[in-house]
Formats: structure tokens, C-alpha cells, sequence
């Protein structure tokens, strides 16, 4: 009779097996979809941009510093991988010695070498790329960790990171900047951080040390304010003790990991930490990121339930004595709050909110109240998409304008490009660009570093100043209404009736020994006649 029993038992376990498996298939092959689905929305987000970046048969970068981190991979190109720890094409003659490290640089240059034989544009295409792929691998990352860990609205977690407006700016297509990299690092180390307050396995400890780690290589500014928040929310678990709230089991050398990715920088790059300029404030004030992003700024870039995920986790970790709500509602109201201070934390904000949501939404009881909740919060997202699709007004005309500028000023960068070596005095927000498309060293730049550089070029277009710097042999002018009040703001001086920029704007004059040699509708080329 047993063995009857125990064959029946084995001929059901045979049949279930039968069905299990091919439901299993399914269950893989939707996750499978979905998640080449997202990735390709994330992909298409981040090219909202394409025509500005791929025109009249070039390339374009976003911003001077996405020049800038371009002039660096040409260098890892021609010269091999290295740390590149001075810059002599910014501030000329003096040169920088910039924050700016390896990773991103190394990432460039490797995706270069990869497309080398398939096309002769492989450095500009590789850097106009690296970014969405980036975006791409943060989000698939994000979906196959959703699935693996079977987090519940994991979908939902998917689709903000593929679609928020802030990380497509951050990823963005022509924008090659060490916030793409830190953004795919911080969501590593954020999904890695919750699976160990989820008790996933203490292997997460190590995934979560070695992010930190080459995130803190990236940049010391913002991995080492997060990790902070996410260091005091461990020890806040520790003090409370296990019977308040659950908290991650890190293995015991995951430290370690840490402190030898820190190691390995330090020795490839060093720490380099440069003196804030006393003109800093004011040419603070013209870099976007460094302004209050503002509530609409949040609401644009997470929608509505960004106010309200972080009483709902609280609630929910005094309901359930669940850690990781704790953790998530400490590290969006953290991160909301610098975002009200600068925008440049918009990237991890929405990351952050991206990887609660499964806990948010999971508050919800009904699954379709849940969907509702959650796209009806999208609201001000979708009205940000509209906005950066269809401009209207000034925000149409400068999009118009600054493409427009790009062009022009390729065009005499080019003309700088056969001409003999020497130093080039421009707009400060133009001399990247300049680097990338003529090779000749600029007094300006775009990093603080530069700022002795840019506040001396004010002071010339301005009218003041004791002349050209040593080696200067070119002089860019532009149109100059918008010369004169950016060096009036960056100076804290007034306009003067008749600036430099103005006279040379007019006929070359305000400036002894100069002769035109390029002229187009936005920009003229002086050469600066030798000392005698």
C-alpha cells in the first residue's frame, strides 16, 4: 500500500512538473521582454536630444564640460591609458590641476578602441554614446534585480528610471559626464544596500562595498554624502537594536573591498582638492546645476508621490518594523532636501525614489489602485516630457540659438585649427568647445579651476585688465550684449559705456595690434600681433 502511495506521490510530482516547467519558461520570457522593453524606453528617453547632437554630419556635445571630459579622452586615445593629472588647454598658460579621474575617461576611450574598426568617427560617436549606454545598464540592471529579489511593483520601479526627466538629461545622448556613471553606480549600491536589509545573502555586502568604492574614485563629493547617509542609517539600525526594525547582515570584510577600491584610486589618481576662487559665488550662479532645483523641479522629475513616499515609509516601518522603509524614507527626504539646495542632486533623488517604489506602492491594498495612484503622479512628469519635446517661446528660440551658435563656432574653431600654435582668449562657456574642435589652449574654461582664467578674460572684454596673458596669439569675439552682462555678473561691476567686447565686435578697434581672420554670424577670430 505505501508503495502504491509513493508511486502515485511520484507520478503527480512528474505531472506538476510537466506544467511547472513550461510556466517557468513564461514567467522568464515575459521578465525577459520587459526588460529588453524598458531598456529600450531608457535608451529612447536619453536620445531626446539626437538632433541637437547629430547634425550637418558632426557630432555636438551638450556643454563645455562634456568638451572638456572629450578633450581628456582624446588625450587617453593618443597618449594611452593614464591618469591625467594636469590640464595645460584650460586657464593657459598656467593650467589646471583638475578633480577629474580615470573611470570615465578609461570607459571613453575603451568604447572608442571597440568601434575603431567599424567607423573613423569612433571617438566622438563613443562619447555621444556613452551616456545612454550607461542609462541603459542602470536600468536593466534595476529590472533584472527586481525580478531576481521577486520585488513587488517592480515594473513600476523600471519605468521611473527609464522615463524621469532628470536621469535623461544625466544620460543623455552628447553628454558625456561623470554623473552618468555615478548615477548606474548608485543604483548598484542602493539595490545592493536593500537586498541586505531584505536578508538576501550577505554577497550583497560585497557588491554594495565595491560601488561605493569606484563611485568615491568618480567623485568625493557625492558618493561620500551618501554613503554617509547610508553609514549613520546602519548604525541607527545597530543602536535600535533587531527587535525595532530589521536591518542588512554585511559580511565582515566588505570594509575591506571598500577601503581597497579607495586604495586603488588614491594610487591611480590621487586626491586633489583645488581652492575655491573668491569669484566663485557669482559664477556659480550661471551653472544650472548649481541652483535650487525647487518643489517643481521634484515634481517634474519624480511626479507627486515623491511627497508623499516618505510618509508612507515611515508609516509602513511603524506598522511592519520594517528597516528598509526606514532607510529609504531617511535617504528621499535627504536627498530632496539637497535637491532644493542644488539640482545637481536631482540624479540620485530620482534613482533613490525609483528603488522605493515597490515599498511605496506596496502600501497600496488593491494592485489597481495601486497602477492608478502611481500614474496619475506622473502628471507633472509628462508635462516636463511636453515641455523638453515641444518648446515654445524663449525656451524654443535659445534651443534655435545655441545650435546655431555650435555651428558657428565650429566653423572658427576650425579656421584656429591651421593656424600655428598659441593661445586662444574667448567667451569662458565657449572655450571647451574651442579645445575639442581646434586643439589650441584657452585662457577660459568651465570648471572652477579655470576661474583665474575667466575672470581675467571678463576683465578684458570688460575693458579693464593689464593686457593678454603670455603666449595668448588669438581673441574670439561674440556677440556682445550677452559678453557684457555675463562679465558684469561674474565681476560685480557694472556694464561701462563702451566695453572691449563691444569695440571688437564693431570693427576690431579697443585692442592695439589685432587683425581679423575669421568672421561668421556669431563669431570673429583676431590674431594678436607679437610684442615688439
Amino acid at each position: 500500500m505505501a508503495q502504491d502511495v509513493g508511486m502515485r506521490a511520484q507520478g503527480v510530482h512528474n505531472m506538476l512538473g510537466k506544467i511547472l516547467v513550461p510556466g517557468r519558461v513564461a514567467l522568464l520570457a515575459g521578465e525577459g521582454l520587459w526588460v529588453l522593453a524598458v531598456v529600450a524606453l531608457s535608451v529612447a528617453a536619453a536620445c531626446w536630444n539626437r538632433e541637437a547632437v547629430f547634425f550637418g554630419g558632426e557630432v555636438y556635445f551638450a556643454d563645455g564640460d562634456s568638451y572638456a571630459r572629450m578633450v581628456r579622452a582624446r588625450m587617453v586615445g593618443e597618449e594611452g591609458l593614464r591618469s591625467i593629472r594636469w590640464h595645460g588647454w584650460e586657464n593657459f598658460p598656467d593650467g589646471t590641476v583638475p578633480h577629474t579621474t580615470m573611470p570615465l575617461d578609461a570607459l571613453i576611450a575603451g568604447m572608442s578602441a571597440a568601434m575603431a574598426p567599424f567607423t573613423a568617427r569612433h571617438l566622438e560617436l563613443a562619447g555621444a554614446w556613452v551616456s545612454p549606454m550607461l542609462g541603459a545598464a542602470t536600468v536593466g540592471f534595476l529590472a533584472v534585480w527586481g525580478a531576481a529579489v521577486r520585488l513587488p511593483w517592480r515594473r513600476a520601479m523600471g519605468f521611473m528610471a527609464a522615463v524621469s526627466p532628470i536621469l535623461a538629461h544625466g544620460f543623455g545622448l552628447g553628454r558625456p559626464d561623470h554623473q552618468s556613471l555615478l548615477a548606474l553606480l548608485f543604483a548598484v549600491a542602493l539595490a545592493a544596500e536593500a537586498s541586505m536589509w531584505m536578508g538576501r545573502g550577505r554577497a550583497w555586502g560585497y557588491v554594495s562595498a565595491a560601488a561605493w568604492g569606484l563611485a568615491l574614485w568618480v567623485s568625493l563629493f557625492e558618493p561620500a554624502v551618501l554613503l554617509g547617509v547610508v553609514l549613520v542609517a546602519r548604525a541607527g539600525r545597530w543602536f535600535l537594536g533587531r527587535k525595532v526594525a530589521a536591518g542588512p547582515e554585511a559580511p565582515p570584510y566588505h570594509y575591506g573591498v571598500l577601503a581597497g577600491m579607495l586604495l586603488v584610486g588614491f594610487l591611480v589618481d590621487g586626491w586633489r582638492v583645488a581652492p575655491f576662487h573668491p569669484a566663485f559665488e557669482r559664477w556659480a550662479q550661471n551653472i544650472g546645476e548649481l541652483r535650487s532645483a525647487g518643489l517643481g523641479g521634484l515634481f517634474s522629475w519624480c511626479g507627486w508621490l515623491v511627497v508623499v513616499a516618505p510618509v508612507v515609509l515611515i508609516w509602513r516601518a511603524w506598522r511592519e518594523r520594517g528597516g528598509v522603509c526606514v532607510f529609504f524614507a531617511v535617504l528621499v527626504l535627504v536627498l530632496a532636501g539637497l535637491c532644493l539646495w542644488h539640482a545637481r542632486w536631482g540624479y540620485f533623488l530620482a534613482v533613490a525614489f525609483a528603488v522605493s517604489l515597490p515599498w511605496v506602492l506596496g502600501a497600496v491594498r488593491w494592485r489597481w489602485a495601486g497602477a492608478a495612484v502611481f500614474l496619475a503622479s506622473l502628471w507633472p512628469v509628462a508635462g516636463e516630457w511636453e515641455r523638453m519635446l515641444f518648446p515654445e517661446g524663449e525656451a524654443l528660440r535659445a534651443r534655435v540659438e545655441n545650435a546655431a551658435d555650435a555651428v558657428a563656432l565650429r566653423e572658427a574653431a576650425v579656421v584656429l585649427k591651421g593656424e600655428p600654435q598659441g593661445g586662444v582668449l574667448a567667451p569662458w562657456w565657449f572655450s571647451p568647445a574651442i579645445v575639442w574642435w581646434s586643439g589650441q589652449p584657452c585662457v577660459g574654461g568651465t570648471s572652477h579651476q579655470s576661474l583665474p582664467g575667466i575672470v581675467e578674460s571678463c576683465e578684458f572684454y570688460m575693458g579693464g585688465g593689464d593686457g593678454l596673458r603670455p603666449g595668448v596669439k588669438y581673441v574670439v569675439a561674440y556677440e556682445p550684449e550677452r559678453l557684457e552682462s555675463n562679465s558684469a555678473q561674474i565681476l560685480g561691476q557694472p556694464v561701462p559705456g563702451e566695453s572691449r567686447a563691444r569695440l571688437l565686435w564693431k570693427s576690431g578697434a579697443g585692442f592695439e595690434g589685432v587683425g581679423q581672420i575669421f568672421a561668421n554670424r556669431f563669431f570673429k577670430v583676431y590674431r594678436v600681433a607679437e610684442p615688439k
